[in-house]
């Protein structure tokens, strides 16, 4: 979707645009492929429901925007699936400190990451404290549309509390700066009960069924995909008392999202037949297969807006495949030259078995398939080929760096099952290893199912099944700090006879971290004194 964003205007810290968002589209055929209209201000907005339908758009647009803060491509560079890579080591100097467990509170990407959540938040309040307003004619569909929003900004909320902990709560439009700039923090536990209100008034509200004109939408199956993706970090992650969280006590204050009620929502996502395995996992990552039956929830991106403005809220294709790309590629006609950032670790290629056809669907090997190529700061040999450049899917206009039309597949159904085998391990463990072998003989034939199943195994298979995708860092937290310092640092032995060795070196693990971000310096300036103050132990004295 494009929305015109000329009018937008920031309050504060960056959370917020005063000017509507969505003011000025207008709908394409397709939802989520908007083109700019002017002359929309919200004194003449939310009057019918295709005033809704734009407002809704815009709210997506906040999910899916990049902005050098995308999610997926800093955990891959945080765990131990991908080395941050790029020029030299003062390339997204960003990047290079999160790796490095250097962050301080004036990292671009921790406040490009906050003003991202935060727009969306705006937007999302701004459009459930309309939605009055509208005239509604259509059976349903302010249900609906309240469930996607509600759903969305729910997903803005867990970005923040897995990145800052303590952030601020803010469910309304306030009616001035001053009042924003007042809003202390909420602890972690206030947020997740936000999160699972939203997310269980989503549940209630939205369609197991999304029709094929509408992919990209979000659907119930989704959103109980996504509770129980959140379950399971807060669980693991209950164990850093610092937190403040107590296993099993996610709640709304009425329905808790415990163990039994993930086993039930991620059982009716299975039966609900909505969704299945693509048969070849290679047909996955093919660029003509997108919105698959895989598909829970996956991030849209087009070259409709054929973006050449480096301003990263103008780019609606997926900019990220540039970011991972091959420098000067020789050799293959099909690969377009990007930047080398996300660098898959040898940690993560040695990780498959032999003969497991993911290996080769995840890594490209440059080393085998090019005649040369650059070999730039932190060189393995491997890139993510799931979501590299691709030159013969250039956009049809503006820089082809910004106008990839690649989804990313946020949630899969595959994610589902191994959820659905890690949640009934304990209590039904035949259970569990069909949930499991489902995924597993999908790519390893049906001689390689397992009669019982470990939570190693659960997790050796998740890092397999989503290499390049995002999971990692998540599923190494929940495991613990230590688990994480020892797979993360593990991943840094270089190899014997690497001739770029020196690349990895200086580097220590900060468990008081927690895989958390500081919070942006501009943020706490721009509030009045004292209201911002709780920060990750790391980061307490900067």
């Amino acid at each position: 979707m494009q929305i015109n964003r000329t009018m937008k205007k920031s309050i504060l810290y960056g959370l917020f645009f005063l000017a509507l968002m969505v003011a000025g589209s207008s709908c394409s055929q397709e939802f989520l492929e908007l083109e700019p209209k002017t002359g929309q201000v919200e004194a003449n907005y939310y009057k019918t429901e295709g005033d809704a339908f734009l407002a809704v758009a815009a709210v997506y647009d906040a999910y899916s925007v990049q902005n050098w803060q995308f999610v997926p491509t800093m955990s891959d560079i945080w765990s131990d699936d991908a080395f941050c890579g790029g020029s030299d080591a003062s390339d997204m100097s960003q990047w290079q400190d999160m790796e490095m467990f250097k962050m301080e509170p004036e990292n671009n990407s921790s406040s490009d990451l906050w003003n991202r959540c935060y727009s969306g938040i705006y937007r999302a309040n701004l459009y459930l404290q309309k939605q009055e307003d509208i005239a509604w004619e259509s059976d349903g569909l302010k249900t609906r549309f309240e469930g996607e929003v509600k759903f969305l900004r729910a997903y803005f909320y867990w970005d923040l509390v897995r990145h800052f902990g303590w952030v601020p709560k803010i469910t309304e439009v306030l009616p001035d700066v001053e009042e924003y700039k007042n809003v202390e923090q909420s602890t972690p536990n206030e947020i997740f009960a936000l999160i699972a209100s939203d997310l269980l008034d989503a549940v209630d509200a939205l369609p197991v069924t999304i029709p094929a004109a509408e992919k990209g939408r979000v659907s119930k199956g989704a959103a109980q995909a996504l509770a129980a993706r959140i379950y399971l970090y807060h669980t693991g992650m209950s164990a850093i008392s610092g937190l403040g969280l107590t296993a099993e006590q996610w709640s709304n204050g009425t329905t808790a999202i415990n163990k039994a009620w993930v086993q039930s929502a991620l059982d009716q996502v299975i039966l609900s037949e909505q969704y299945s395995l693509v048969p070849d996992y290679a047909d996955l990552f093919d660029w003509d297969n997108q919105n698959n039956a895989e598909a829970v929830l996956e991030i849209q991106y087009s070259d409709k807006a054929k973006s050449g403005d480096w301003g990263g809220w103008n780019i609606n294709g997926n900019f990220s495949s540039v970011w991972i790309s091959i420098r000067n590629p020789q050799g293959d006609a099909t690969v377009f030259p990007g930047w080398s950032f996300s660098i898959p670790t040898w940690s993560l290629a040695d990780a498959f078995e032999p003969g497991d056809p993911r290996k080769y669907v995840t890594l490209y090997d440059a080393e085998t398939l090019l005649t040369d190529y650059n070999r730039a700061f932190m060189n393995t040999g491997y890139f993510n080929k799931k979501y590299m450049a691709r030159a013969d899917y250039q956009g049809s206009g503006g820089d082809p760096s910004h106008n990839f039309p690649r989804n990313h597949m946020d949630i899969r159904f595959a994610d589902v099952l191994l959820m659905a085998a890690e949640v009934w391990l304990a209590d039904a463990p035949g259970k569990a290893a069909g949930y499991y072998n489902r995924v597993r003989t999908r790519a390893l034939g049906e001689a390689a199912a397992k009669v019982t199943i470990t939570l190693d195994d659960i997790y050796q298979e998740r890092r397999v099944e989503f290499g390049g995708e995002g999971l990692r860092k998540w599923d190494l937290l929940r495991r613990g700090l230590t688990y994480s310092e020892q797979m993360v640092n593990a991943s840094f032995v270089v190899p014997s006879g690497t001739p770029n060795a020196g690349d990895f070196g200086n580097r220590t693990f900060k468990a008081n971290s927690w895989g958390m971000f500081p919070i942006p310096a501009s943020e706490i300036r721009n509030m009045n004194a004292g209201v911002l103050k709780q920060m990750v132990p790391a980061y307490a004295g900067l």
